[in-house]
């Protein structure tokens, strides 16, 4: 057997002061009585009454109250093997690796920024696939298809421009990674989520690689990240990338390309604004909305049999026993004035007692 939720059974510690409390209430009463009168009088003093019988009701209702803590904690017993059919669609995520998303004009840098929005992503998807890219001025799959998320962000955390030894941004070798990334032969909806911060430096052929992920219904999520007015690339000597002539570099997005790219596949373009990539938005509208969620496995999982009405009826029975049980025992009229007419007080219907006290029948 097992429990459900076990940290419910620290309450069964709480019956040791509810035991010392009803213990102490019932002595207590004895106390009084034995001030009253002494205990050979009581059968006279309050007839039918046992003393014994407060104890039986203490114990029911303390054995219900502990039956009842054992039924909260959800006891469970045997289980029964249950089909499962995991639904969900498969997303590459291209994150954009190359030395400009160091720039600090979103804290405390594009890079790291865009990590803590793709773990919030990731949060938000219960059963879909997750695969990611890393690119620079080139591509790899850093991390293929899976349901393992936890697994996703060890990936994902590791990634720093040094990651990639070829500089520049390859959109086109992103996609192109991205897309052999995807089963072949599978039939689930897939989509593509770009993430970069600058402009096509290296390779050809974005458009066209786009209009093939149109034909085949990949849908391709553009993200912009970075001040659209540019901003400085830091450097390994602490100060800012220069080009030839001295002038300092500043890395800019490009609206335009990245809009395209989206518009091609149906998709939809994003510019980050202070770090803010709308990722929960683009997953939950665009990706949850309007693509089709299709089976991605298939198995058997344990299915724990509920056993709480083991303990719940038994507690039930327990209190309706104490509630019927009466703390006294009914006794005859003219059995509790038998004694009386013997001794010559029948006829006035008085009882006497061994000290001469004497009550009405």
């Amino acid at each position: 057997m097992k429990f459900m939720d076990p940290t419910i059974l620290y309450l069964l510690w709480a019956v040791i002061p509810v035991v010392l409390l009803m213990g102490f209430g019932i002595r207590q009463r004895k106390k009084i009585l034995t001030l009253f009168a002494d205990p050979g009088v009581y059968p006279f003093l309050l007839p039918g009454m046992y003393p014994s019988l407060r104890w039986i009701k203490f114990v029911l209702i303390l054995g219900a109250l502990i039956l009842a803590v054992f039924a909260l904690a959800g006891p469970q017993a045997g289980f029964r093997w249950e089909k499962t059919h995991q639904k969900g669609v498969d997303i590459m995520i291209a994150l954009d690796c190359s030395n400009s998303m160091l720039a600090q004009d979103i804290k405390p840098n594009r890079l790291e920024q865009a990590k803590r929005e793709i773990i919030d992503l990731i949060r938000l998807m219960k059963s879909d696939r997750a695969g990611l890219v890393a690119f620079a001025g080139q591509a790899i799959l850093q991390c293929p298809l899976t349901l393992d998320h936890e697994t996703f962000n060890i990936f994902l955390r590791v990634l720093t421009p040094d990651y990639l030894p070829v500089g520049g941004t390859n959109l086109a070798a992103a996609m192109e990674t991205c897309y052999s990334g995807f089963e072949k032969g599978s039939d689930t909806d897939k989509a593509i989520v770009l993430i970069t911060d600058g402009e096509n430096t290296a390779g050809e052929g974005t458009e066209e690689f786009a209009k093939k992920m149109a034909a085949e219904g990949i849908k391709i999520f553009c993200i912009g990240v970075g001040d659209p007015t540019g901003a400085p690339i830091p450097d390994a000597d602490g100060g800012f990338k220069k080009d030839g002539q001295g002038n300092i570099i500043l890395s800019r997005v490009d609206d335009k390309g990245l809009e395209k790219i989206a518009a091609l596949t149906n998709g939809r373009y994003v510019r980050s604004v202070a770090g803010n990539m709308d990722l929960d938005q683009i997953y939950t509208q665009d990706i949850l909305n309007t693509m089709e969620r299709k089976t991605l496995t298939q198995g058997k999982k344990k299915v724990w049999e509920q056993r709480f009405q083991w303990f719940l009826f038994p507690c039930i029975l327990l209190l309706l026993i104490e509630m019927i049980l009466p703390l006294k025992k009914k006794i005859g009229k003219d059995r509790s004035c038998s004694a009386g007419s013997g001794s010559g007080h029948g006829s006035s219907g008085y009882t006497r007692t061994g000290r001469d006290f004497f009550f009405p029948c």
